[in-house]
């Protein structure tokens, strides 16, 4: 059984190094058409709602001295929806600077 999970593990690691060629060569970005920045926009924008959204929730949490547990979950809440937005804005960033090299 354990020179199963050895042989396994060092298969991961074998392909792992390849995995980590692949993201580095492709830029870690997803290559979307010029003809995708609107949505990409329009995403960015209910991105940028969700955020305000959440901090809105976390100020009513944090106003009403509810749980601690609760106002930690809405700080988590918030800080996902950040990267998510993080994200949408590095897309239709990544959209905009291939529109100009073009």
């Amino acid at each position: 059984m354990q020179t199963k999970a050895l042989v396994s593990i060092l298969a991961c690691a074998a392909l792992l190094s390849g995995c980590v060629a692949a993201i580095g060569n492709s830029g870690y970005t997803m290559s979307r058409p010029k003809s995708s920045l609107p949505l990409l926009e329009q995403r960015a924008t209910s991105a940028q709602r969700i955020v305000d959204l959440r901090q809105s929730q976390l100020d009513e949490l944090r106003a009403r001295s509810a749980a601690a547990a609760e106002i930690r979950a809405a700080e988590i809440a918030l800080e996902e929806a950040r990267l998510a937005q993080l994200d949408c804005q590095l897309e239709v960033q990544s959209v905009r600077e291939g529109k100009k090299n073009d």
